[in-house]
């Protein structure tokens, strides 16, 4: 396995790796979820998966860029250069928090007949605004292809983190019986969600896969491309994200498995 030989490096151009603004307005809307489901089912059940996703999330970036298994010199917020804690906490609210807070949102409400069609209006409608934003800062940066960030896939610690939150996920799923439909569809919601972001991304050039070769890095051949950008949205980003749903349950925090509370309620 040559490749695992040269490594396997996830990169993100400007546009994603460098401006930390579009993760402010994803973590931003996933505050309007919970506040939505907050005001109309009178839980808190998002506000926890929120907190939980952007603790454990910014935590795990925060070790990466640390230990250098993330490679990322520049961090702007709207132009301005931000401090590392600042970077975190905005990879942990709307890399982690948002699409967790997303998936549970949208997987509720399609798991209610009543009401599906508003399932399907948030998702689809969450789905144009990141790719029109992908098609948008690609046509800022005039065909630029930069590399703003760097993360190597094979870090010893970062597998093992992955690891651990992949068991937690499984095990919950496995043994909270009453749990399954709201979590089968929360990953359900954010595989399908990442899988359409990706594609997006990679459509404008804006993320790819590298080995190392010849001195330095090189796009990786197509077919590793396709195992690294899927290894992200099956292991990295959905069996990730699915504790941030299981923890607080676990916890006590979230106790009522059922998608919604008052069903009638407008979302």
């Amino acid at each position: 396995m040559d490749w695992f030989e040269h490594g396997l490096y996830m990169v993100r151009d400007a546009g994603f790796g460098r401006d930390f603004t579009p993760k402010l307005w994803v973590s931003l809307a996933a505050l309007v979820m919970v506040a939505a489901d907050v005001r109309r089912q009178k839980r808190l059940d998002y506000l926890w998966v929120f907190l939980v996703g952007t603790l454990v999330w910014a935590g795990a970036e925060a070790l990466l860029s640390l230990q250098g298994t993330r490679d990322m010199p520049v961090r702007e917020l709207f132009g301005n250069p931000i401090p590392l804690w600042l970077s975190v906490f905005l990879q942990g609210t709307g890399e982690g928090a948002a699409v967790s807070v997303l998936g549970l949102y949208v997987g509720d409400r399609w798991l209610t007949r009543s009401r599906r069609r508003h399932a399907v209006v948030v998702f689809f409608a969450t789905c144009a605004a990141v790719v029109l934003a992908a098609i948008r800062g690609a046509a800022a940066r005039g065909g630029e292809h930069t590399v703003a960030s760097r993360r190597d896939m094979l870090a010893p610690g970062a597998l093992v983190a992955l690891v651990v939150l992949a068991v937690i996920g499984i095990a919950f799923y496995l043994a909270y019986r009453r749990w399954r439909p709201r979590t089968l569809a929360m990953a359900v919601v954010m595989g399908l969600f990442s899988t359409i972001w990706t594609i997006s991304q990679v459509a404008v050039g804006g993320r790819w896969i590298e080995v190392t070769g010849g001195g330095g890095y090189v796009e990786a051949p197509p077919g590793l491309q396709f195992f690294g950008l899927g290894f992200d949205v099956v292991v990295e980003i959905v069996l990730a994200y699915i504790p941030f749903l299981a923890i607080p349950v676990m916890i006590g925090l979230i106790r009522d498995p059922s998608p919604l509370r008052i069903s009638s309620a407008t979302p």
